[in-house]
């Protein structure tokens, strides 16, 4: 089933695996071909081949701070894009989390305002479903998010990178469940976090990207199971 998507992301993040960007330029009155660092941006492109153009909404802005805009401007560009929706993809990449506040930044506003169920007129936006695509970094490794520990079969998060509001929406089950290796608790929860991560290459890989959407929707569907946050504290 096509479903609608938003994408949130850092859209200048250059902290990124290499996409072999390049365009044509005019030099000298010759065409030449030049290429340039990939950004987080570029893996967009990527995603709307894969999901469908028709099926994506962007959170496309002039500027990277939320303060050089106003809440009207939020309102049109924005707010209209995820309520058509069912799905928010964030696009975790390394360097999306910057200094600056959090409530100044439009990938905690954007998970924010997809999260809340709220009316509109005549209808009732409801929640988005959430789930985070981690890109490879610009060595082609995950290892900067997702760490496999061999000698207890499991994979450690590094939450700390997430910005706070995807940090709280992660192992954040209500009814938790462990089992113990070495000095470890370790989840044995079949979905434990409501916002739920996967790798780039896994998400991109033939037909999966449909079963993550189904996924990150079924969550949704049982989110009372979560302790979900909602506010950018």
């Amino acid at each position: 089933m096509a479903r609608k998507v938003f994408v949130s992301y850092k859209y200048k993040d250059d902290l990124v695996a290499d996409l072999r960007k390049t365009k044509i330029v005019i030099v000298n009155g010759e065409l030449e071909l030049v290429s340039r660092k990939t950004i987080a941006r570029d893996y967009v492109d990527k995603l709307q081949l894969k999901i469908g153009k028709d099926n994506i909404n962007l959170g496309e802005k002039d500027g990277e701070s939320l303060v050089d805009f106003s809440d009207g401007h939020i309102e049109t560009s924005l707010k209209r894009k995820i309520r058509q929706c069912s799905i928010t993809i964030v696009l975790i990449s390394k360097g999306m989390k910057t200094s600056d506040p959090e409530n100044e930044q439009w990938v905690p506003w954007e998970v924010s305002y997809s999260l809340r169920t709220i009316p509109t007129g005549g209808n009732t936006k409801q929640m988005n479903a959430i789930l985070g695509i981690v890109l490879p970094d610009e060595t082609g490794s995950y290892d900067w998010y997702f760490d496999y520990k061999a000698d207890c079969n499991c994979t450690t998060n590094y939450t700390g990178k997430l910005f706070k509001i995807l940090k709280d929406n992660t192992f954040n089950i209500i009814d938790k469940k462990f089992r113990k290796c070495g000095g470890r608790q370790i989840y044995i929860n079949d979905e434990p976090s409501f916002f739920k991560t996967v790798k780039w290459n896994d998400f991109m890989n033939g037909n999966n990207y449909n079963n993550y959407l189904e996924k990150a929707i079924e969550i949704k569907n049982n989110k009372d199971a979560y302790d979900v946050h909602i506010n950018l504290d």
